[in-house]
């Protein structure tokens, strides 16, 4: 869905263009509506992989990855992981991982490496 219907469909009952206007911007910044281009879990995750690492290009496999990762594991906790693994990336054992399907090949190294680097087992999945 995009913006402009998004901003549509919310117009049709609140009567106000502006205000749906308003509802969309709020919603977009409180992480509770996803715009873009596919499914709202596998958008998430391709958005903060490219927030964390500065990729400009997903190609439709990373799509696919994104998507199954998320079916398996839950989009929330792809996103923390690819949170935590941008806070370590210069490390020096740390995996190095360039798109979404690198993640998805090399999830179990990832999470051991975290979990060794945290010293706890809280990245159970």
């Amino acid at each position: 869905m995009d913006r402009k219907h998004a901003v549509e469909l919310i117009d049709v009952v609140v009567k106000n263009k502006q205000t749906s206007d308003m509802v969309i911007e709020l919603l977009t910044n409180e992480g509770l509506l996803v715009l873009g281009y596919g499914l709202a879990t596998v958008d998430s995750i391709v958005n903060k992989f490219t927030e964390t690492f500065g990729t400009t290009k997903t190609s439709k496999y990373d799509r696919f990855a994104a998507n199954r990762l998320a079916t398996k594991y839950g989009s929330q906790s792809i996103v923390g992981i690819i949170d935590m693994l941008g806070a370590t990336t210069g490390d020096k054992y740390c995996p190095v991982v360039n798109n979404i399907t690198q993640l998805e090949e090399k999830l179990p190294s990832i999470l051991n490496y975290l979990r060794k680097k945290s010293d706890s087992s809280t990245l159970n999945m």
